[in-house]
């Protein structure tokens, strides 16, 4: 399952195994404004995200 949390929320389903920079270029997401969790940690772009595996794309935020 991909989870997007920021802005704008969303869940999908991921149907086959695919690199976290793979899934991220295929729904527009900037690796600049989101970090990538893998099952609650944080991966790089190469990591491979496999069905039954939970991505989540959470936006960054800033506050002052």
């Amino acid at each position: 399952m991909i989870r997007i949390i920021g802005k704008e929320k969303r869940e999908i389903p991921l149907e086959k195994a695919a690199s976290v920079g793979e899934i991220a270029e295929k729904l527009g997401i900037s690796s600049v404004k989101f970090v990538s969790l893998l099952n609650g940690n944080p991966v790089t772009s190469d990591k491979i995200v496999n069905p039954e595996d939970e991505l989540v794309f959470m936006e960054a935020f800033s506050g002052g």
